[in-house]
């Protein structure tokens, strides 16, 4: 997620700006003279924060999760006509402790949003079925593997998609009528959190389905079908709530539908290619950064 790296980055200025303005703070305890303008300097640089700000949230609106662009439009439309104000005069002191404070309160907000392991997870499973897809382009003994499995049952590629997406943290497993969550590789019922491997990161609702081009929609919507009747339970604390996984496995490329969202659950569309040739527009969709999260309550 290349936006987390730009937060950081202005994150770290934002603290920085904080500990100079109490350094500052501190010198002018001793005494009240500033020849040297340190507290026009510190209102400059809280500007050039203020436009890294806007430039961040109209770089990455369309990728970051919603709570966050509300967050930042709203700091944004409340400051802007104090933040940009020329005429310090007499509140210039005042201006600049009320301008890093309100940006010291408002990167608290926004890094604690970012932080949220539902985020972490979706991104984990983008680039997990991103990698498993170039990589089935490039090895040719995995695509041997993928192959065999495929000549077989679906569980055989269920068993294989489970333990790459293993290898980026993710735990799939699988909703099943009776048995409730399912492990992919062993295909036994989830009881409690102790099954889970060590290490993972959270877990991830995947149903995988074998087609080809005349028969993809049917398996894509038979997949969706399955995902939906999964109810969270016991799990709910560490699984991926918003996002469940439609998976077809085909040996050349198929239409793929357009994912959409129900109760609040979106449903991700991905064709995994054996035999790829060429870029598809399902791969570009699979590699692409994560759909933006709608709004809770939003269909």
């Amino acid at each position: 997620m290349i936006y987390l790296d730009q937060w950081n980055t202005l994150s770290r200025r934002i603290h920085g700006l904080v500990r100079a303005a109490d350094l500052h703070a501190r010198f002018l305890a001793v005494s009240r003279v500033d020849s040297y303008k340190a507290a026009i300097y510190l209102h400059r640089q809280s500007l050039q924060v203020f436009d890294s700000l806007q430039y961040f949230l109209n770089h990455f609106r369309e990728v970051l999760p919603s709570p966050v662009t509300d967050s930042i439009d709203g700091f944004i439309a409340d400051n802007k006509v104090y933040i940009k104000d020329p005429k310090l005069g007499e509140q210039q002191e005042e201006l600049v402790r009320a301008t890093l404070v309100k940006l010291s309160a408002f990167e608290t907000q926004v890094s604690f949003l970012l932080s949220d392991t539902q985020e972490s997870l979706h991104a984990r499973s983008e680039l997990a079925f991103s990698h498993l897809q170039r990589l089935l382009v490039v090895d040719e003994g995995l695509r041997e593997k993928w192959k065999l499995a495929f000549g077989k049952r679906e569980e055989e590629c269920e068993k294989q998609g489970a333990v790459h997406l293993l290898w980026h943290g993710i735990w799939a497993f699988k909703a099943h009528a009776e048995k409730g969550a399912t492990d992919l590789v062993f295909q036994e019922p989830i009881r409690d959190l102790r099954d889970t491997p060590r290490g993972s990161q959270g877990l991830v609702l995947t149903e995988w389905k074998k087609a080809d081009q005349e028969n993809a929609q049917e398996k894509f919507q038979e997949a969706c079908n399955q995902a939906e009747l999964y109810s969270q339970g016991m799990l709910a604390g560490v699984e991926l709530r918003d996002y469940r996984y439609a998976v077809v496995v085909s040996e050349a490329d198929v239409t793929v539908p357009d994912d959409y969202t129900k109760s609040g659950v979106t449903y991700r569309h991905i064709n995994l290619v054996i035999d790829q040739k060429t870029p598809s527009k399902a791969a570009k969709k699979t590699s692409s950064q994560p759909t933006r999260r709608s709004p809770k309550g939003q269909q």
